[in-house]
């Protein structure tokens, strides 16, 4: 290890590595609590380059709000309107309002955009870009005495006192934290540890295509297409139509990943083409006037352990999650927040308040204790969703086809009350959000239901005990 750095009066710092959606919430929520910072990214410009859009769930929506970035998204888009769920043929099965049913009960807008939109408004949004550095490629993390040095690729180096991995699922920063464990804290991580975020079994390709009119498409709905080995998600938005396809692929530990080409992007196409989306279009059409696109392995997983010495990971680098039910950024986002709040519970009031190694892990493993039960439910849920409707099991098919339009609607207040759980910033206020709309008061209602039912036990109990000594009693008083 290197020798500490002299100086003990300088403010806490964070090294962000990734400026993503992830790394870009966590800048946001530094800056509203005055904690010193700095975000590194690899790329010349601040852009997403996975997927094609996203869904932002209520939970999201109020920490956006907190950010001060809610109401300059609300305008830019228009709410989700039809939410259809569509048989392999492309015939409807069934509609589906959950995003309308949501925005009602929360009272927040249903916010289905462009990804890269949302990148755009995180960053143009933020108090102070100067923390945010372009060009600047992560080669080591070394640790000191009483911090760490991130040593770049133009041979700078930047020093903090801990470093967050945001640098999504293929991420340098978990390596270089499996790389240290070893040497630092053998036995701390196992070895197959570090190969949950690599297993997969589904593909993806996703496209934004333009709008004709043809296509028969509202301004702003919903399609879910179930189907064999794959399911499709399309969404409509200001005259683009932004859509994936998650497809069964051999299940499989890739020894390298390789970006794919072009040619492997059309292959994919051409293999869809002829799959319908509703009974006017097929993929083939949409892949015809498409104007971006990718291919991605899907990745499916939790880390065991977010941290070792002063490194800890956020997002897609701990907990990655199919698409199906889109809570992949929701949940980072989350779990960025929730790291936040816990730094500024420590460091909010105290900014150059030394810590040490012990302490920080400490912070660490409260940070994973708060989230990993979340992550993992979310992670689990979504799987299950893609697999569902991927026809992956007669018992799936036919629960996605026949007993979901039944049971779904009654699952969706248990689902608001999950979505209620998660955590907001807890030092700056919301801004538009009314927090006394019913979806917000969910789980307090909850609380207060398990106290009715803790008393009801308590009472019973009472009663029983009760019984029982009135009953000794009178055998002992009887002749």
């Amino acid at each position: 290890m290197a020798q500490p750095d002299s100086t003990t009066s300088k403010p806490f710092r964070v090294i962000i590595v990734g400026a993503g959606i992830v790394g870009l919430s966590l800048s946001h929520a530094l800056q509203l609590a005055n904690i010193d910072h700095v975000v590194l990214e690899k790329h010349d410009k601040i852009v997403s380059v996975r997927g094609a859009a996203l869904i932002i769930w209520p939970p999201v929506a109020r920490i956006f709000d907190q950010f001060g970035i809610l109401d300059k998204i609300a305008r830019t888009i228009t709410p989700v309107g039809k939410e259809y769920i569509r048989w392999p043929d492309g015939s409807v099965s069934r509609y589906d309002p959950v995003q309308q049913y949501m925005s009602k009960l929360f009272q927040v807008p249903s916010i289905l955009f462009d990804r890269q939109a949302l990148v755009s408004h995180l960053y143009e949004g933020l108090p102070d870009k100067s923390y945010i550095h372009t060009n600047r490629r992560l080669e080591r993390i070394e640790h000191t005495e009483t911090g760490v040095c991130i040593h770049l690729a133009d041979g700078s180096v930047e020093v903090g006192d801990m470093v967050i991995g945001a640098d999504g699922v293929h991420s340098l920063v978990r390596q270089l934290m499996w790389d240290y464990a070893s040497e630092f804290e053998p036995g701390t991580i196992p070895e197959n540890e570090k190969e949950v975020m690599r297993f997969s079994e589904f593909r993806g390709i996703f496209g934004v295509s333009t709008v004709k009119d043809s296509f028969n498409l509202g301004p702003a709905d919903t399609h879910v297409v179930l189907g064999q080995d794959n399911t499709k998600m399309v969404f409509t938005q200001h005259g683009k139509v932004y859509w994936g396809i998650t497809f069964k692929d051999e299940a499989h530990l890739p020894e390298k990943r390789d970006k794919a080409t072009e040619a492997d992007i059309e292959a994919v196409a051409k293999n869809f083409a002829d799959h319908p989306i509703t009974e006017k279009i097929k993929v083939g059409d949409l892949w015809g006037t498409n104007i971006r696109n990718g291919l991605l392995t899907v990745e499916e997983g939790v880390l065991g352990k977010w941290y070792a010495g002063r490194i800890v990971l956020v997002g897609d680098s701990v907990h990655k999650m199919t698409a199906d039910i889109g809570m992949g950024a929701n949940i980072g986002i989350e779990s960025a927040v929730y790291l936040c709040n816990i730094l500024h519970r420590e460091f909010g009031s105290t900014p150059t308040r030394q810590i040490t190694d012990n302490e920080l892990t400490s912070l660490f493993a409260e940070y994973q204790a708060g989230r990993h039960e979340r992550a993992s439910a979310f992670v689990h849920a979504s799987g299950q969703v893609t697999r569902m409707n991927s026809y992956q099991t007669y018992l799936g098919r036919f629960f996605v086809g026949y007993l979901a339009p039944y049971i779904v609607p009654l699952q969706r207040k248990a689902t608001a009350r999950t979505l209620a759980k998660a955590p907001k910033v807890d030092y700056a206020p919301t801004r538009t959000i009314n927090e006394s709309a019913e979806g917000w008061r969910l789980n307090e209602e909850r609380e207060k239901e398990k106290e009715k039912e803790k008393e009801k036990n308590v009472d019973w109990a009472k009663y029983v005990f009760l019984t029982i000594m009135l009953a000794a009693s009178f055998t002992y008083l009887r002749p």
